[in-house]
């Protein structure tokens, strides 16, 4: 018997140090943020059961943040769940959570309120931050705002209008308002094509500053990218069921 549990947990072990570690639980210092922000386009396309209306109603027709993530270079992965006596406090945010309904919301199906987005990220990253949990949230959408990266695609002539876009382009074009580089991941789109997904930006430990990313994750974009359209009538209003994308057709 004492043999089997010895095997048994010699096993285990070399499983777990075996697996690649993308995240680790840590109070040691992160090195930067990324911003993640997220077209909420692409996710309506491709996602199982469409996209839904908030309980607290429409969003912004605006790229999102999806993510507020503290990341470690050296380590090449998140710094997550660092031990802290502040847990998620909803009432902290009364002040902004227009701005998060807004800026920082969450579209899956079945329809949510959420807060259980924002708690996951405060306890999985903001805690990590230093910041304290409004000042986090209040970071991550100023920083999204002053990215502004609708406009400045916009300004470069790239338009969520169904055409296919140059990644190269879309990456200078960011890049011409910003100074920085962006990250850019697609998803499976219409067409047979891939669209823009989400755009990474890293942001200094200050939580205010872009910066050229020190590392990025193993994105995935080929040349050229369709750019979806998003309009709130897109999102579905009462439960999760699959959607249908009108034709390019029936837009003209």
């Amino acid at each position: 018997m004492e043999q089997r549990k010895f095997l048994l947990c010699l096993i285990l072990g070399l499983l777990a140090a075996s697996g690649p570690a993308k995240t680790v639980n840590a109070d040691s210092p992160f090195d930067f943020y990324y911003l993640i922000l997220m077209w909420p386009g692409a996710y309506c396309t491709d996602s199982e059961y469409g996209c839904c209306v908030p309980k607290y109603g429409y969003p912004s027709e605006d790229f999102f943040v999806k993510s507020f993530m503290t990341f470690d270079s050296s380590e090449n992965t998140a710094v997550v769940r660092c031990n802290s006596d502040n847990p998620f406090d909803i009432n902290k945010l009364d002040s902004i959570e227009n701005n998060l309904n807004h800026y920082w919301s969450n579209i899956k199906c079945p329809r949510t309120d959420g807060v259980n987005s924002w708690k996951s990220e405060w306890n999985s990253y903001g805690v990590c931050s230093g910041l304290k949990e409004l000042d986090y949230f209040k970071a991550g959408l100023q920083l999204r705002k002053n990215a502004d990266v609708l406009s400045a695609l916009a300004e470069q002539g790239i338009k969520p209008d169904y055409q296919l876009y140059n990644t190269a382009f879309i990456k200078w074009a960011v890049n011409q308002k910003l100074g920085v580089t962006p990250g850019v991941q697609c998803r499976d789109g219409p067409f047979g094509k891939k669209q823009l997904y989400e755009i990474y930006l890293c942001v200094d430990k200050d939580a205010k500053s872009f910066i050229d990313c020190p590392v990025l994750p193993n994105l995935s974009c080929p040349a050229e990218v369709l750019f979806h359209p998003f309009h709130t009538w897109m999102l579905n209003t009462t439960s999760a069921a699959n959607i249908v994308i009108p034709t390019e057709t029936v837009l003209a």
